[in-house]
């Protein structure tokens, strides 16, 4: 048989065709390109990191990494405001002191809490950078004020110029630390899976880990109140750009690495710029990092089996509420996953519940025509739609999603109108049922990336940031 052009033109077009279809097939169905959080960190990449002699952590125990020793190379920076230090800094430093010392207090103004130095992050700035600068009001007001409000609007201007100054800073307080992990006053961390986490990785590696944002036209950046991480490596690469700058060996937090932080918007985001200018790119680590809270989490098949490394947005009332849970949940010495988060919330899902919003987004149903006529019509809506879990009616608006999620309360008097909520329960039990024994198969399967041009990380989820991957 004769190859024409017709027919090798058409050849092509069928062997395209196919490929394209199995791509897409193995991107919505098939394995998944990261393993689950191991139960426990492999000795063998344990024993190759430097210093590191594998040490036996008894997992499920409160502090359980701090009391085994594998977090000593660890330092906790907490950013903070000064107003905060009355109001939010006892409850989380009373839960965080519990397991460690090896804390980095940094504000906008210098004190001491409980034997604790709160460092000015921003005390050694040039004075050109406070020169003619209106963000640098509230910083003199605060210095001299005798009562300080929690952190307001005015203050939160501030709040981006600490970034860069804190980097330096806690480089000359914890010149032996491998790893720093930046947290603030909402932000819960699940210390056994980060921990887990931790000892995969080799900190000599330049490494910057968090929850990705991605700006329009901008680098991508890890969310500053989901937490992130740096390596020792990314330490130094960071304080070699610096000295492009200044002497920041001889005088720490003395400048911006050359940047016009007024016109920047966040400090995470600024940060992430010098990361880059240093050679530095995220590795994205969503959902695992994680920006919300508890009652606002989603849970549903994507996120179902990731570890829980840190949460968002968390209240002291959530953090007494989760931390009662943790003590008594069964199998505590497994990683804490979103399923086996899920019976934390579980008990407050009902068939409906008056005056409460569960945050439901998908799907929304507007006017006195559609499902937003009744609460009755929006249930109906979300029984006919596949695999809608949850709606919420307010007003004449009706709101469906797949996901599962608590929400919070919503009082009757809302301008928005009242609020009643439901859950789809059978779907839910089906769900667990079902997705459970699937996801369990896809969660310790591997998937090979060729993007990558290798097998991804066992611990990296859906992308890998070397080839331009940072999640889907």
């Amino acid at each position: 048989m004769r190859l024409s052009p017709t027919r090798i033109l058409c050849a092509a077009i069928l062997l395209l065709t196919l490929l394209l279809i199995s791509f897409v097939t193995r991107l919505l169905f098939g394995q998944r390109g990261f393993d689950i959080l191991p139960e426990r960190p492999d000795a063998g990449t344990l024993r190759s990191r430097p210093n590191s002699n594998a040490p036996d952590v008894q997992y499920g125990e409160e502090c359980a990494p701090f009391r085994a020793g594998a977090l000593d190379d660890v330092t906790i920076v907490l950013k903070l405001g000064a107003g905060q230090v009355a109001t939010q800094l006892p409850a989380y430093f009373s839960r965080l002191s519990r397991c460690t010392h090896n804390v980095l207090l940094f504000s906008d103004l210098k004190a001491e809490y409980g034997g604790f130095d709160i460092i000015d992050a921003l005390a050694n700035l040039r004075p050109e950078y406070k020169y003619n600068n209106p963000d640098f009001d509230i910083y003199d007001k605060i210095q001299h004020a005798t009562v300080l409000e929690e952190k307001t609007t005015e203050g939160w201007r501030l709040d981006k110029y600490k970034f860069l100054p804190m980097i330096e800073l806690a480089d000359a307080r914890r010149p032996k630390s491998n790893w720093f992990l930046f947290l603030e006053l909402d932000t819960y961390v699940n210390w056994d899976n980060m921990q887990r986490f931790l000892a995969s990785f080799d900190p000599k590696t330049p490494y910057y880990f968090g929850s990705p944002v991605w700006p329009r036209k901008k680098p991508v950046f890890a969310h500053g109140g989901s937490g992130f991480v740096l390596s020792r490596g990314a330490f130094n690469k960071l304080m070699a750009r610096g000295r492009m700058f200044a002497e920041n060996h001889r005088s720490p937090g003395t400048h911006l690495f050359g940047k016009d932080v007024r016109k920047e918007c966040c400090g995470d985001e600024v940060l992430a710029k010098v990361l880059k200018e240093s050679g530095i790119a995220i590795r994205g680590y969503w959902p695992m990092f994680n920006g919300e809270s508890p009652s606002t989490l989603r849970f549903n098949w994507e996120q179902w089996c990731e570890a829980v490394l840190t949460l968002h947005h968390v209240q002291p009332d959530e953090f007494a509420s989760l931390e009662h849970w943790e003590a008594g949940r069964p199998q505590r010495s497994k990683p804490l996953t979103f399923e086996t988060l899920f019976p934390h919330i579980e008990p407050a899902l009902q068939e409906r519940r008056d005056d409460w919003t569960n945050l439901s987004e998908d799907i929304t149903y507007t006017g006195k025509k559609t499902a937003g006529r009744s609460w009755e019509a929006c249930r109906a809506a979300c029984s006919h739609v596949h695999k809608c879990m949850q709606y919420e009616h307010i007003g004449d608006t009706c709101r469906l999603s797949r996901s599962i999620r608590l929400g919070h309360a919503q009082p009757a008097s809302s301008a928005a109108g009242k609020a009643t909520s439901g859950w789809m329960t059978n779907r839910i039990e089906s769900f667990k049922a079902f997705d459970t024994r699937r996801l369990a198969w896809l969660c310790v399967s591997h998937r090979y990336i060729p993007d990558c041009g290798r097998s991804v990380h066992p611990l990296e989820f859906w992308g890998f940031q070397g080839a331009g991957w940072v999640g889907l």
